[in-house]
């Protein structure tokens, strides 16, 4: 049986007490407070500031971009390895980008293309996982986005 990393992030932090799983909805667990105060303590820090920025915009684009990507594989009607198949397509089109696009835009397009990449290979790992099915994808990539979300508001 593969792995379900996806599943397992969501296991990791669920079971340190950071965020709690309540009936599917990713909310604040007991431990979110008091390491928002300590996050919050070290990124107030003003010459910090830009770096905090930085990782919630990522985080928040991150979440976003995963969100979406679960309203579709709940949509498509496909399997698991039809999505997966798509998700390749799309890394082939990012790397035919990042060929053509000037230097400049390159750290965009590797971004972008790592994401995509990744998700893929979650996607891959979930379709060899017995009895998994699209809805399976698309829950845990929910509840990714909304763990992401959660860890976006410990920054200042």
């Amino acid at each position: 049986m593969a792995d379900d990393p996806i599943n397992d992030v969501i296991t990791a932090l669920t079971s340190s007490n950071l965020i709690q799983n309540s009936g599917g909805t990713m909310v604040a667990g007991s431990l979110y407070n008091t390491i928002q105060t300590l996050v919050k303590a070290i990124f107030g820090v003003s010459a910090l500031a830009p770096v905090s920025t930085d990782i919630k915009t990522a985080l928040t684009t991150a979440a976003s971009t995963l969100t979406t990507i679960g309203t579709a594989l709940q949509s498509s009607g496909g399997s698991l390895s039809d999505i997966g198949g798509v998700m390749a397509g799309l890394q082939n089109a990012m790397s035919a980008l990042q060929s053509l696009a000037p230097s400049a835009a390159a750290p965009v397009l590797n971004t972008a293309s790592s994401l995509f990449q990744t998700i893929q290979e979650q996607l891959n790992a979930l379709a060899g996982e017995v009895g998994k099915t699209i809805t399976d994808a698309a829950t845990e990539l929910t509840q990714l986005s909304q763990i992401l979300t959660l860890i976006v508001a410990l920054f200042p």
